[in-house]
C-alpha cells in the first residue's frame, strides 16, 4: 500500500463511516450495479459496502469500475445488491474472507482494476522458441581406416509446446510441474570429415520433456515477477545425428534456471512469460545447453 492510497482510504473512512454516502444504487443487473452519486465523489478502484435501506445492514461489497458525471458503475465482489442501497466506505483492512489484497482498493494503480495479487494454484499451456548449442569431440575412422579426432561447434533453434500446473507452497513460493514436447536441433561444421564422411555435422532430437521447478515471487502485482530453478528429464522420442552415436541418445537430465513474469489479465486468467536456461550435464566428449523463451495462457483455480 502506498502512503497516498492509505491516506485517501483513511480520509474516506473518517468522512463517511458514520454518516454514509448520499449516493445510492439505482439499478442492479447481474453482478453490476449502477450508482447515482448525488454529489458524492468516487474513483475507479474504490470499494464500498452496500447498506440495505430496510434493514440498515451490510449486504454486499462493490468496487467502482467506471465513473461518469453524476454516476458510477460498480462490480459486486461479494453478497447481494438491491436497488436503493446506500454506500458506505470500506476500510482497507476489512476484506472479506474470499477477497484478495487487490480487492481492498489499497494497492497501486495497476491493481485498481482488480488484478489478483495473491498466488493461487493454476494450470496453463505454453509455446516456446528454443535456442540450442552443442560442442562435440568426434572420433572417426578415415578412408585409410585410421582413427582420427575432430571437433564441431553446433547451434540451432527449434520449438516446443507444454502444459504446466502451479502449486502454491506459501505466499511467495510456487512449485511447477510441466510436460511437453521439445526440439533440440543443432548444426555446424567440423575441422575434418568426421561426421559420416562430411564436415557438416548435426543433431536433431525430439524430446518428451518433464520439468520440476521451484519459483520465488519477490514482486506480486499485475506483473508477478519470479525467479527459480529446478531439474528436467528429457526422453528422446526421435533422433538423427551425424555428430553423435544415435544408439547412445536416449535420455538426459538437465539443470534449469530462469525467470519470468505472470501478466494478470483478470481474476481468472494470466499470461505466463519466461526465459529459462537448461544445462545438460557435460560428458568427456559433449557439452550442450538450451535457452527457451516461452509464453502462453493460464487459468487460476
Amino acid at each position: 500500500m502506498t502512503f497516498r492510497t492509505y491516506l485517501l482510504a483513511v480520509c474516506l473512512l473518517l468522512s463517511f463511516s458514520s454518516t454514509g454516502f448520499a449516493a445510492t444504487v439505482s439499478a442492479v443487473k447481474g453482478q453490476k450495479v449502477l450508482i447515482n452519486l448525488d454529489g458524492d465523489t468516487a474513483e475507479v478502484g474504490d470499494e464500498f459496502y452496500l447498506i440495505n435501506p430496510e434493514t440498515q445492514k451490510r449486504t454486499a461489497v462493490i468496487r467502482i469500475k467506471q465513473v461518469k458525471p453524476g454516476k458510477a458503475l460498480g462490480d459486486i465482489l461479494r453478497g447481494k445488491a438491491v436497488s436503493g442501497s446506500s454506500l458506505q466506505a470500506k476500510a482497507p483492512s476489512s476484506m472479506s474472507a474470499d477477497a484478495t489484497p487487490s480487492e481492498s482498493g489499497s494497492t497501486s494503480n495497476s491493481n485498481s482494476a482488480g488484478y489478483l495479487r495473491v498466488l493461487k494454484d493454476s494450470w496453463g499451456i505454453t509455446g516456446g522458441y528454443l535456442m540450442s548449442t552443442m560442442d562435440a569431440d568426434i572420433t572417426y575412422r578415415n578412408s585409410f581406416d585410421v582413427i582420427q579426432k575432430t571437433s564441431a561447434s553446433m547451434s540451432g533453434s527449434g520449438f516446443g509446446v507444454s502444459g504446466f500446473y502451479d502449486y502454491v507452497l506459501n505466499s511467495s513460493l510456487v512449485g511447477r510441474g510441466s510436460a511437453g514436447i521439445e526440439q533440440f536441433n543443432v548444426a555446424g561444421s567440423a575441422d575434418s570429415a568426421g561426421c559420416q564422411n562430411s564436415t557438416n555435422c548435426d543433431a536433431k532430437i525430439n524430446y518428451l520433456s518433464l520439468y520440476g521447478i521451484l519459483k520465488w515471487y519477490p514482486l506480486q502485482d499485475k506483473y508477478r515477477v519470479w525467479v527459480g530453478g529446478g531439474m528436467g528429464y528429457l526422453l528422446a522420442l526421435s533422433k538423427s545425428s551425424t555428430a553423435l552415436n544415435e544408439s547412445q541418445i536416449s535420455t538426459n537430465q538437465v539443470f534449469t534456471v530462469g525467470g519470468g513474469v505472470d501478466v494478470q489479465m483478470n481474476r481468472k486468467n494470466y499470461v505466463p512469460v519466461s526465459i529459462e536456461y537448461n544445462m545438460f550435464p557435460a560428458s568427456d566428449t559433449v557439452k550442450a545447453s538450451m535457452i527457451s523463451i516461452k509464453a502462453g495462457w493460464a487459468w487460476n483455480l
